[in-house]
């Protein structure tokens, strides 16, 4: 697979300031906001900088804001070219933005941002996180060329009010991560072999030993569908992060026998990590995965094919839909 490296820096470039939600501290070390202009300086201190950050310390990438106080924050920024799950968080002064949906226009600025090209116009639902204060928009868009783009989201708010607010980012010719239809990564991931107690395997809370019976390795060549997950739960904190073994959890229960489920923490050693990051080691199945950001949802068929990718979090009835395909 044709992979960029640690793709995700690449949309600091263009008028993005990139930054963890206001609304959630980050457990991590980031790096410092910026506004930047796309010249060849500025490709090189991006590129110097990439190469020192761990996909955990990379800060969630926001759009500028607008005189009414309005701005977005990008959930999918591992885009390549194609169609791509498009998924962001609304922020206003007074807290989320929640309207059940949000008209999405795409727009193409080129490699230097000098023009601007309108491409496609879609609608993204609203989807609320469980058992907390959260939601996301998610919708589908198509990028057909590499370089620099935008949205530009519009919706009414509770007055009937027209709100608008853009968001600039990076589309590169392949994506980071696996894309769909690419073979799953035959990872030997952790299982409950592999460790004396759940608290070995998982940050987590939630201690389901259904979700580390199998490898990615054994599931892929199971026969059967299979869903993973690969985040870690006690230091989900940011904005577009959500309860995604819970969902799994959920997806299991409600198709069990059907597919198999497996959850990969990020960090390979959550025992030792106890609330500091800086002890904290990737998970190797993480690294071969060439995951660029910390929380995501992979549909896998019988075949071992990936048929969904979702990354952020993925509302339970994303990935229902996605297995429902593959069953």
């Amino acid at each position: 697979m044709a992979r960029r490296s640690v793709a995700l820096l690449l949309s600091l470039l263009g008028l993005v300031a990139l930054a963890c939600s206001t609304a959630v501290d980050e457990a991590r070390p980031t790096a410092q906001a910026v506004e930047t202009e796309p010249t060849v300086a500025v490709v090189q201190e991006t590129a110097e900088i990439s190469e020192k950050l761990r996909p955990d310390q990379i800060p969630l990438i926001t759009g500028p804001r607008s005189e009414d106080g309005l701005h977005a924050i990008f959930a999918t920024p591992d885009l390549g070219v194609g169609r791509n799950r498009f998924a962001f968080v609304l922020v206003s002064d007074t807290g989320l933005v929640n309207a059940p949906t949000v008209t999405v226009s795409s727009f193409y600025l080129g490699e230097d941002g000098a023009q601007r090209e309108e491409k496609q116009t879609a609608l993204a639902l609203f989807h609320p996180f469980p058992y907390v204060t959260r939601g996301i928009y998610t919708s589908r868009l198509n990028f057909d060329k590499s370089g620099r783009w935008g949205i530009e989201a519009r919706f009414q708010d509770d007055d009937g009010a027209a709100r608008n607010v853009e968001l600039y980012f990076e589309v590169a010719s392949a994506t980071s991560a696996p894309a769909l239809g690419d073979p799953a990564v035959r990872s030997q991931s952790k299982t409950m072999t592999d460790v004396e107690r759940l608290t070995q395997i998982s940050t987590g809370s939630l201690q389901d030993p259904d979700l580390y019976q199998l490898t990615i390795a054994e599931a892929a060549e199971s026969g059967l569908p299979t869903v993973i997950v690969m985040a870690s739960p006690a230091f989900c904190t940011n904005a577009v992060c959500g309860p995604q073994v819970e969902v799994l959890q959920q997806l299991k229960d409600e198709f069990k026998d059907q597919a198999n489920f497996i959850h990969v923490d990020f960090y390979d050693n959550p025992e030792e990590i106890q609330g500091d990051l800086d002890r904290a080691a990737l998970s190797p199945t993480v690294l071969e995965w060439n995951l660029p950001s910390t929380e995501w949802s992979f549909v896998v068929d019988r075949d071992g094919i990936v048929t969904g990718r979702f990354e952020s979090f993925a509302p339970l009835e994303e990935l229902r839909i996605a297995l429902k395909e593959v069953l």
